[in-house]
Parts: structure tokens; sequence; C-alpha cells
């Protein structure tokens, strides 16, 4: 995946922003890593950020909390199985949804804090794996309050420049990442889908190889105002002596698609 280098105008003070969505085994990660390499070899200054590490409030007490939950429904537990999910998710009592939903609103806040930050002004391109629209998928239905809610949240979220959301087979998805029960991985995949109603600027990457969607992905990025910048020769990485700094090795696309999504 090359990108070619065109010579204009440096981009905006802001760190171009690009965020990937979708339900786990999507291959999010995958290109997220083609992405952030083939930038880097561009001479971009590429950090990465994952929304559940690094921004995400009390994020290991909401998955105790959560795993407390699925081991108190006895009925429920037997019929998943065994999980070991990260966040808990697929657990949506009333309780922790209401409980949720507050502490979207100090992730927003963060977020807002965290583009403010040196680390992130001092890079050119910030990559999320996940954003605010995965948080707003968990409470998002039909419901007037919950739509309402999920607006409020938009409002007041920095828009990235690039939204993605992949698209997969739920089946294959939980055959490659099998944390979540199949029957919440079908529902989580709808939930994405509809996110376009609140958020038409969603870029949908239809389920595919992981060649063509790399490909599908490099399109959205050579038309995005990412690629107006100049003098990209003489830019350094940033420095990798941060935890939320990751820099891969995976810049071309590989020609062996099994390999990746």
């Amino acid at each position: 995946m090359a990108l070619n280098k065109v010579d204009s105008p440096a981009i905006a003070s802001r760190p171009f922003l690009i965020t990937f969505s979708g339900i786990d085994g999507a291959g999010k990660t995958t290109q997220i890593e083609r992405v952030s390499e083939c930038l880097q070899q561009r001479g971009f200054r590429v950090l990465r950020l994952s929304f559940w590490d690094h921004v995400a409030v009390w994020s290991k007490m909401r998955a105790g909390i959560g795993q407390r939950a699925v081991h108190g429904d006895q009925e429920e537990h037997s019929a998943e199985g065994s999980f070991a999910p990260k966040n808990s998710k697929h657990v949506r009592k009333w309780y922790l949804t209401a409980a949720r939903s507050g502490l979207y609103l100090l992730e927003v806040a963060r977020l807002h804090h965290m583009l403010a930050s040196p680390p992130l002004q001092d890079s050119d391109v910030v990559i999320f794996d996940r954003y605010i629209y995965d948080q707003i998928a968990n409470i998002y239905s039909q419901s007037l309050a919950a739509r309402t809610y999920a607006r409020v949240l938009l409002k007041l979220s920095p828009a990235p420049d690039l939204a993605f959301i992949l698209d997969a087979s739920p089946t294959e998805a939980f055959a490659r990442k099998p944390e979540y029960p199949l029957e919440f991985v079908h529902r989580n995949r709808w939930e994405f889908l509809r996110l376009r109603e609140l958020v038409p600027q969603l870029i949908i990457i239809p389920s595919a190889t992981a060649e063509d969607v790399a490909n599908q992905i490099h399109i959205e990025i050579c038309r995005s105002r990412l690629l107006e910048g100049a003098a990209l020769e003489g830019k350094t990485e940033l420095a990798a002596d941060s935890a939320v700094v990751r820099l891969q090795s995976s810049c071309s696309v590989q020609n062996n698609p099994t390999a990746s999504m």
C-alpha cells in the first residue's frame, strides 16, 4: 500500500485522526498495523492508541464488574460457555448500561484532554483502535432516550478525519476471535451498521479479503486532506519510550489475505 507524497501546504496543527471500529475479529488490528507502518515510511509521525486501554475510564474495574454479572446469572453463563472477554460489553443488564452511559461522558472529556496533550500534538497522525462509536454501539437502540443521548455524545466528541467501520461476517469473525457469544456478535454487527443513521460520515468497509480491505482504506486516505501535507522528509518517528507508541514493521500489503484478517 504505497502512499504517494503530495507537495502542498502542511496539514492542520491538530493531528490527523483516524479511527477503526467494528466487531471483534473484523481485522482492525491488521489494518491499523498496515496503515501506521506505511504512513511512518512516508515520513509521518504516527501514534497508535487503544480506546479501551488509553481512554476508557476505570477499564479494569468495569471488566471485573461485567465478569461478575455474567457469573451471577447461572443460566446465561451455562449457555454462553467459557468466555474471557476483555470488557464484557455483551452483558446488557440495565444497571451496567446506566453506569456505562455516565462513564461515556467522562471518556469524551478525556478524549479532548488527550488530543490537546504534547505527545499527541507532536504527532502527525493519531490512529485509534476503537473510538466513542464503539461505546455508543453498546447503548444505541430505537428508544428516544438512547438515540438522544447518543447524539449528545457525538456532538461533544472530537470528530475524526477518517472514521472506519470494518464490516465482517459474524461467523468468520467469531471463528477468528471467539471472545463473545456468536449471538452477540451478530447483534453487535447490526449495532455498528446502524450508527450510520447518526453519523453519515462513517466509512463502512464491506467484508472482503484483507488485501481488498486495505486497498479500500488506502483509497479513502488518498482522498483525505492528509496527503495534502508537505515537507515529509526529515520528520522523525515519535519516541518509542511511551507505552502508547507501537511501531510495527508490516507496511507491505501481503499477498496472502488469509494470513491477516
